[in-house]
């Protein structure tokens, strides 16, 4: 038989390492965020997902312009898309699709919020303000699994 002191320890270690994951935005791996210079004739995508905790069992597939990727936690990924009309959408959610027209020399900012599956798992994608960008993708590491 286990002794409440050791139980109890285990349970303040499995806490403590849960807060610390937690508190140091644990998610994806990869480079810090860096804007792409941008041609004056394309425009630059930024597609990111900020890092929450309840999120981080579900990974759906992404098409943004001509680019599939698959974003973890605290990812983003960026590309060069020609300018004119841009539809981004997620595989498992017919009705989480964004269309916008990227004009030439610009940048845009697509966030992705995954729910928790408590929480029915939906995705969501929001084109927010480059301002908005900015800040939110700034803890975001780049990645994301190319298809």
């Amino acid at each position: 038989m286990t002794d409440c002191s050791s139980m109890t320890r285990v349970s303040v270690n499995l806490m403590a390492a849960a807060m610390c994951m937690f508190a140091a935005g644990c998610g994806a791996n990869g480079e810090p965020y860096q804007a792409l210079p941008v041609p004056a004739s394309k425009s630059a995508i930024y597609i990111y997902r900020p890092y929450t905790v309840l999120s981080a069992e579900a990974v759906p597939m992404i098409t943004c312009g001509h680019e599939s990727i698959e974003l973890y936690p605290g990812g983003y990924y960026s590309f060069i898309e020609e300018s004119g009309p841009i539809t981004c959408g997620v595989a498992t959610d017919a009705s989480a699709v964004r269309n916008f027209d990227a004009h030439p020399g610009e940048e845009y900012f697509i966030r992705e919020d995954v729910a928790s599956a408590l929480q029915g798992g939906r995705t969501q994608l929001t084109v927010v303000s480059s301002a908005v960008g900015h800040d939110e993708i700034a803890n975001c590491r780049l990645q994301g699994i190319k298809h």
